[in-house]
């Protein structure tokens, strides 16, 4: 009963408070919409799916946002290109920045990653009993040329071996 009172005399004393509604003369300003964008943006356009494994994910979002400028031998002027290599626990991503940190060209590397679920439906579709043995994602970005995205695939059942590669190109 007690806390119900004190509730009702402090929801009374809030309803006297007043909303401020004079601006003292300020008049609000509407800004034009901007967007912000990464220098490599087409990168992850063409790179990322939404169903890449997390590890390659994580990889190729520090390759987009790396800022060249904090390597040691960065040079404006006298280099034309620069070649990074990003490691993961089970792959690399080698890029080639300008000077002015878009990315030209990327190569990436990774073994026996969590496969996308399409990629995975399409390897078992019609391999029953098989079990994945190992796989290999391979992706090659180039800003002048499609973008190669390759899962290499080996299955086992028993003795008996399957190879599979699977290409998705732009």
């Amino acid at each position: 009963m007690k806390q119900l009172v004190t509730l009702l005399i402090f929801l009374g004393l809030c309803s006297i408070v007043y909303a401020q509604e004079d601006n003292d003369g300020i008049t609000p300003v509407a800004l034009d919409a901007i967007t912000v964008s990464s220098a490599n943006a087409d990168y992850l356009r063409k790179v990322t799916d939404g169903q890449t494994s997390e590890v390659v994910q994580e990889l190729q979002y520090r390759v987009a946002n790396f800022d060249v400028s904090s390597l040691s031998e960065y040079d404006k002027e006298a280099i034309s290109s620069f070649e990074v290599i990003f490691k993961a626990s089970n792959g690399d991503i080698i890029a080639t920045y300008t000077p002015d940190g878009s990315i030209v060209k990327a190569f990436e590397d990774f073994d026996n990653i969590i496969l996308p679920l399409p990629v995975r439906k399409m390897v078992f579709d019609g391999n029953d009993g098989w079990k994945m043995e190992k796989n290999r994602y391979i992706c090659i970005f180039s800003e002048d040329d499609l973008t190669k995205k390759q899962y290499k695939v080996t299955l086992t059942d028993g003795n008996k071996k399957k190879k599979m590669i699977l290409n998705f190109d732009e």
